[in-house]
């Protein structure tokens, strides 16, 4: 999921210290980021940020202020950061049976609903609701015309 490039420039969310690559152990407080807070990483960095805005960055982050970026931002790195169904680890087994219940019992819609929120930032389980809202939409389409005509 690390795709740094030679030459960029990051500054450490947690302290504010100037490092050469986001994904790098930061020299002033030791901290290096890992899953989610990668994504964050890459956001103080030269890949998203131009000198200036970097600068500003690190002195907010000097002077005490915490950064949240929104969700629109961590979706923009997660696209650029590349979440592959190889770096996607999917829903876990027990949600994945739940989300077949719900869909099987009450509706469909819940997993296209899911589906349609994970699309673009995590591909295996929009894969994975895709592959249990299709067959439950289906199956309650024939079941129903089935009940309608005798």
């Amino acid at each position: 999921m690390q795709n740094q490039l030679a030459g960029t420039e990051a500054v450490c969310f947690r302290c504010g210290a100037t490092r050469a690559l986001y994904g790098e152990v930061c020299a002033g407080c030791g901290f290096q980021p890992r899953d989610e807070g990668l994504l964050v990483a890459w956001l103080f960095s030269s890949d998203y940020l131009d000198g200036e805005q970097l600068k500003e960055a690190q002195q907010r982050i000097e002077t005490g202020e915490q950064p949240s970026p929104g969700v629109q931002s961590l979706q923009v790195a997660r696209r650029a950061l590349g979440a592959t169904l190889q770096t996607d680890p999917g829903l876990p087994l027990a949600q994945l049976l739940g989300l077949l219940v719900l869909s099987l019992l009450l509706t469909p819609l819940v997993s296209w609903v899911l589906w349609w929120h994970a699309r673009l930032s995590q591909p295996r389980v929009a894969f994975q609701a895709f592959a249990i809202a299709l067959p439950t939409s289906l199956l309650g389409l024939v079941v129903g015309l089935l009940l309608k005509l005798g």
